[in-house]
């Protein structure tokens, strides 16, 4: 029974089937005794015919008996349903089909057109599926998955049976289901894996896999990638549907970005930003209303874009003037299309009365700090900003988090605090710049630039040795306030001549030069360079990997070089600030008096801008990524209150912000750990606690409310955007999948509102059917052999109780019938 177990749905059909074959059997051999034997003489010349044919007539017999056993095999067969394939068998024993959907709940899904959206067509889809199944033979379970959360599935619908009960629970959510179509882009790959894991468990059943997705283009048919995934999903136990939730792609517009230089931004100084507007659909957009507003009020200047290509992005500049000190929003609208929820885009900045610039002058009467202090606050209403100016020993009473920039002027060396709090500043994005004067100390810089001891660096020699510890904190030649290394003493700049032709800047493209650099560095020109400081590299030897030059001089050494550490800038100038005045009378520049070299002004507007840029930290969050809080515990209590976007219709909700996991402030050293200062407030105190808001999905702006020791509360705003890129609804078309994917005939993809061929062939139904034809070939071959076996009445003629052979011609017809049956049947005469 074992046997038959692995071949039939039936065994103990099949098993009775095999003792009927007995009944043939039997009936065979009763013919062959119901004659009786007499022998007489005229029948000699009969017995003789029949030994001569006698092979013959048994093999046609046993061939009829053959026949009538072959006919009961097929009927018991066909009661207890054969199996072919063993494999299939454990599976039709369950009788089940487990179908895992994939609904795509990306952003792009919002797709609307109608009455309702692509996440609306597809729930649709997934009903319909549910009452198909339903209606199956066997037990067909149901398991929902979404891109957003793949490796999350509802207990609602994890292997749920198909039935009556499912498909009513369905239709009850599907208004609640309808409002939690994200707006992030999919997570194809994790999905991919979390399907994989799903059929690797069901292994041995059949299972089929429907993905339910407008299919973009950038998705699709343009990632070789996510199709092989598809590709190798389907087998011989696994059908893969695909199924379109969009009938055609829809022309759409979308605001894609809003930039600015928001780090210097003040109270009543004009702001300027640009707001940029893709069309992402295939006709020409015109006449396009852009509307600004600050505080959901929105601004008195009218913005029309007359005309966007198809494909193109089109920038629109525009200022705001903020009047009041604090959070503010910004967002751009454009009308309402195909998908709303990129119709809108928010910036979010802090706005102070004045952005403060922190100079450190070590020149006599701060002289080179008052040239700065004049081209950036000379009228603090038009540049936003305010100077203050100090020697470099007083870093250290100063709260550098306040300021947007600093400067550093002629400084001859730092005190090992003022340094310490300077890396920390520039670690966490503040920027410094470095300006040279004849009051430094070369030897300082170099032994700053190497890393060594202080008690070991030589003022005068310049030589260390890079791996040697520094004496304020390990700093490497690749992670230093000042990494490169200073020659020993100025040198002057030889003059222009027939010999040495040309201008004395060589300014790259930076944004720090855009003035300098305008008409072809015109301005440039009339600027003088007289002295500088050279950098000591010996020959062959390269600045350091974290070191840009930026700017060199007509015998091409540097002059201005750019720098990183951790997430700030340094800029350095091999030059002074202002024009200094050696012991000979002559100046290091002709900035900033000489009114034919202009510019100096606009330079510190744009370096301070620059340097300023990573302060603001905010960036463009998107949703579905983590909001992250740090605070300093000597200055806030853990607890941080985060409201989301009115249009939520949640509540806030308080975390409490933990330690923060260790890690470098600037990335990993060789040893992966972190890399702090020994002293002074370093930054990982400032950030010793750490907050995560990951329930960001949904765009807007998220209010984040903490609370200092002194029970004061501060509220940031934050800005949450949806990805533009999902705002590009082009499809791929079913024939583009199909020919993608046709080389599997275990792939189907549907046309837009279709669902066809996804029940799986029974392997049982299918052999039910070859049976069936089978059994009916057999009844015919055994009916001709029983009648080419049999005596027949003549037709025509004769008396009715004469019969003749088949197979005999009319010259035997006259022998007698009764005789010739007994020979015929095989049976003694």
């Amino acid at each position: 029974m074992s046997f038959l177990s692995q071949l039939f749905l039936h065994p103990g059909i099949a098993a009775l089937g095999a003792g009927l074959i007995a009944v043939p059997i039997v009936i065979h051999l009763i013919n062959r005794l119901q004659y009786r034997k007499v022998r007489f003489a005229a029948m000699e010349f009969l017995l003789q015919s029949q030994q001569r044919n006698r092979r013959r007539l048994l093999f046609e017999q046993l061939l009829l008996l053959l026949l009538r056993i072959l006919m009961v095999l097929l009927l018991a067969a066909l009661f207890a349903r054969l199996i072919l394939d063993p494999t299939q068998l454990a599976m039709l024993e369950r009788v089940e089909t487990h179908h895992v959907v994939l609904l795509d709940d990306s952003g792009s899904m919002r797709d609307r057109w109608g009455e309702g959206t692509a996440y609306d067509a597809g729930l649709d889809v997934v009903k319909r599926l549910a009452s198909e199944l339903a209606g199956q033979e066997g037990v067909q379970t149901i398991t929902l998955l979404r891109t957003s959360e793949p490796d999350r599935t509802s207990s609602s619908f994890t292997q749920r049976e198909a039935d009556a009960s499912m498909v009513s629970e369905f239709e009850d959510r599907l208004e609640t289901m309808s409002r939690e179509c994200g707006y992030g882009r999919p997570s194809w790959d994790q999905a991919m894996s979390a399907i994989e894991r799903i059929l690797a468990s069901g292994a041995g059943r059949q299972q089929v896999v429907h993905v339910i997705s407008d299919f973009r283009q950038p998705e699709w048919t343009q990632s070789p990638e996510l199709l092989d995934r598809i590709d190798q999903l389907a087998g011989e136990e696994v059908l893969v549907n695909l199924v379109p939730a969009v009938p055609a792609p829809h022309n759409n517009l979308a605001v894609s970005g809003i930039t600015g230089d928001v780090h210097t931004a003040a109270v009543q100084v004009p702001l300027q930003l640009t707001a940029s507007v893709t069309n992402y659909g295939q006709s020409l957009a015109e006449n396009v209303a852009v509307r600004v507003l600050i505080d959901e009020e929105p601004i008195p200047q009218s913005i029309s874009i007359p005309a966007i290509e198809a494909g193109e992005t089109v920038t629109e500049s525009f200022e705001v003037t903020l009047t009041t000190p604090g959070e503010h929003v910004i967002a751009v609208q454009i009308p309402a299309d195909a998908l709303e929820a990129d119709n809108t885009r928010y910036l979010t900045m802090n706005v102070p009365d004045k952005q403060r610039v922190l100079v450190a002058d070590g020149s006599p009467e701060f002289r080179e700090g008052l040239y700065v202090a004049d081209a950036l606050s000379a009228d603090s209403g038009i540049t936003g900003l305010d100077v203050l100016i100090i020697p470099p020993d007083e870093l250290r009473d100063q709260d550098l988090s306040q300021y947007t920039a600093v400067y550093l002027l002629n400084v001859p060396q730092l005190p090992p605090d003022a340094q310490s709090l300077l890396e920390d500043y520039v670690r966490s994005g503040g920027g410094i710049a470095w300006f040279m004067g004849n009051q430094i100390a070369p030897g300082y810089y170099r032994q700053l630039a190497s890393g060594q001891e202080e008690s070991e660096a030589d003022s005068g020699d310049g030589e260390s040795e890079a791996e040697q510890p520094a004496a304020f904190g390990q700093i490497t030649l690749n992670d230093s306030l000042f990494p490169v290394p200073l020659a020993g003493s100025p040198i002057e700049l030889p003059r222009a001549d027939e010999t040495n032709p040309g201008a004395d800047l060589d300014l790259n493209d930076h944004p720090v030069f855009s003035f300098l650099n305008a008409a072809d560095g015109l301005l440039a020109y009339y600027v003088n360079i007289y002295r500088y400081f050279p950098l000591d590299l010996a020959a062959g030897e390269k600045l350091p990997s974290s070191v840009e030059v930026i700017g060199r001089l007509r015998n091409e050494a540097p002059l201005f070089l750019e720098s990183r550490l951790g997430e700030g800038r340094i800029f350095l100038a091999l030059t002074s600030a202002g024009p200094v005045v050696d012991e000979m009378g002559e100046r290091w520049h002709n900035w900033p008096f000489d009114t034919n070299a202009p510019g100096f002004t606009v330079f510190h507007l744009e370096l301070v801008k620059y340097l300023g840029a990573r302060r603001d930290g905010r960036g463009d969050l998107l949703v579905g990524e983590p909001l992250q809080v740090k605070l300093n515990p000597n200055v806030y209590l853990p607890e941080v209150r985060i409201d989301s976007p009115s249009s939520v219709g949640t509540s806030a909700v308080t975390i409490n912000a933990t330690a923060a996991a260790e890690e470098t402030e600037n990335g990993e050293t060789e040893n992966g750990e972190a890399d702090a200062a020994d002293s002074g407030s370093s930054e990982t105190e400032d950030a010793a606690l750490v907050a995560d808001f990951s329930q960001t999905s949904h765009p807007g702006v998220y209010a984040i409310t903490r609370e200092s020791i002194a029970r004061e509360s501060e509220t940031e705003l934050r800005a949450v955007n949806v990805p533009a890129d999902e705002g590009d609804l082009e499809t791929s078309t079913v024939e583009q999948l199909r020919t993608a994917l046709a080389g599997n005939a275990q792939i189907l993809v549907q046309d837009f509102g279709e669902l066809v061929g996804i029940q799986r062939s029974d392997p049982g139904k299918e052999l039910r059917t070859t049976l069936l034809i089978l059994l009916v070939l057999v009844l015919l071959a055994e009916q001709a052999m029983a009648y080419r076996l049999s005596y027949h009445t003549r037709g025509t003629g004769g008396s009715s109780g004469q019969r003749k052979p088949s197979r005999r011609g009319p010259a035997r017809a006259g022998r007698d019938p009764g005789r010739r049956s007994a020979v015929s049947q095989g049976g003694p005469v």
